[in-house]
C-alpha cells in the first residue's frame, strides 16, 4: 500500500463517486490526445500507456511531490498530471516538473530544488463556483501558462503540429480542456469543495487581526501573492521600477498578472497603493492620503478607486468575489483593522 493509496482510501466514498466519475471522463479524453500529448499526461492507476510503462508510478510521483508534500485541502482529488520527470542536479533524485490538475486546484512545479531544499510547487483554485466555467477556466489556464517558463517541457516535442501550433499553444490548450471538463463536471454533480465556507460562516464577523488570516477568511489567499512569494519576485524585476517601488518598501500583498504583453495588476505596500495597467502609466496613491470608507470598485468592476479620479487596475481573471475580498482586505489594511 503506497502513500498515495493511503490518501485515496481517506477520501469520502460520495466524494470519491463523485470524483471517480470525472476521472473516468478523463480517461476518455486522454486516449483521444495526440500521440505527442499523450507522453507527457498522466492518470491514477494509469494501465496501457502508449509510450510508458511506469505511468502510473509517474502519477504517483507526481500526487507525492506537488500534492502531498505540501498541505492538501480537505478532501482534495488528484485527477491528472500533465508534465514529466527529471533528475534534480543537485540532490541527484527525480523530480515532478509540470501541472497537477486536482477537483480544487491547479497546482504548478516549474523550479527545481535546491541545493538548500525543495521549491514549493505554486497553485491557482479552480473556478468552480463560476457562472461561465468554460470561459474562467481559460482564463485561468491561459494565466498560469503566460507565466510557466516552458523551456523544458517543450523539449519532448518535435516543433510544431501539422497544424502550425506550436508546442506551447498546444500544452496550454490540452490544459485548458482538462481543467475546463473538471469544473463543468464538477458543476453537473453538485460536487461540493470539501472545507469551503457555508453561508452562515460567510456572514460572520471577521476574527482575524492580521492580514494572512484574514485572506483566508476573504477566500482569497490562493488568488494573491506575498512578499516572500516566488512568483511575486520574479514579476517584479520589470513591474517593480515601472511602478517606482522602492527598495526598501515592504509589500503587503499583490495582485498581478503576466501576458504576452507583460505584467500588469497592483501591489500594496506599507505606504502606498502602486498599479500598471498594459501599455499604461503607472497609477500612485499614498496610503496616508487614503480614506478607507471611500475605497470602492469601479462601475465595470474592473479597477478599485482609491480617491477621486484615481483607478487602480485589477486583474481581468478574477472572479467578483475576488475582486471583492480584494477590496476589502485593501480598506481593512489602510485603515488599520488588520495588520500586515
Amino acid at each position: 500500500m503506497t502513500a498515495v493509496d493511503d490518501y485515496f482510501r481517506d477520501i469520502p466514498a460520495d466524494h470519491r463517486a463523485a470524483t471517480d466519475t470525472i476521472a473516468a471522463r478523463l480517461s476518455l479524453w486522454t486516449a483521444d490526445l495526440d500521440a505527442e500529448l499523450q507522453q507527457v499526461v498522466f492518470r491514477h492507476k494509469h494501465a496501457n500507456h502508449p509510450v510508458f510503462d511506469d505511468a502510473a508510478q509517474v502519477f504517483e510521483d507526481a500526487v507525492e511531490q506537488l500534492l502531498l508534500a505540501d498541505a492538501p485541502r480537505p478532501h482534495e482529488v488528484p485527477l491528472l498530471f500533465v508534465g514529466y520527470h527529471a533528475m534534480n542536479r543537485f540532490t541527484r533524485k527525480r523530480q515532478t516538473m509540470g501541472f497537477l490538475v486536482t477537483d480544487q486546484r491547479l497546482i504548478v512545479q516549474e523550479n527545481f530544488g535546491g541545493v538548500f531544499g525543495r521549491e514549493l510547487p505554486n497553485y491557482r483554485m479552480l473556478p468552480l463556483t463560476s457562472a461561465d466555467p468554460g470561459a474562467a477556466s481559460h482564463a485561468l489556464t491561459s494565466s498560469v501558462a503566460s507565466a510557466y517558463d516552458w523551456s523544458d517541457l517543450v523539449k519532448l516535442f518535435g516543433g510544431e503540429s501539422a497544424e502550425g501550433h506550436s508546442p506551447e499553444f498546444r500544452l496550454t490548450q490540452l490544459l485548458a480542456d482538462a481543467v475546463t471538463s473538471v469544473v463543468q463536471l464538477s458543476q453537473a454533480l453538485g460536487l461540493a469543495v470539501a472545507g469551503a465556507p457555508g453561508a452562515d460562516e460567510e456572514e460572520e464577523k471577521s476574527t482575524a487581526a492580521e492580514l494572512v488570516p484574514r485572506l483566508a477568511e476573504l477566500g482569497i489567499r490562493s488568488e494573491v501573492m506575498l512578499a516572500d512569494d516566488p512568483r511575486l519576485a520574479k514579476m517584479l524585476k520589470k513591474f517593480g521600477p515601472k511602478v517606482g517601488l522602492g527598495d526598501g518598501e515592504t509589500i503587503a500583498f499583490a495582485s498581478l498578472d503576466k501576458t504576452f504583453a507583460g505584467v500588469y495588476g497592483i501591489v500594496v505596500t506599507e505606504i502606498a497603493v502602486r498599479s500598471c495597467d498594459l501599455m499604461e502609466e503607472p497609477i500612485v496613491s499614498l496610503r496616508s492620503a487614503i480614506d478607507p470608507a471611500a475605497i470602492k470598485l469601479d462601475e465595470q468592476a474592473k479597477a478599485i478607486i482609491t480617491e477621486p479620479g484615481v483607478a487602480h487596475v485589477l486583474v481581468s481573471h478574477l472572479s467578483a468575489d475576488v475582486k471583492d475580498g480584494i477590496l476589502t482586505a485593501m480598506r481593512e489594511l489602510i485603515a488599520g483593522d488588520i495588520t500586515p
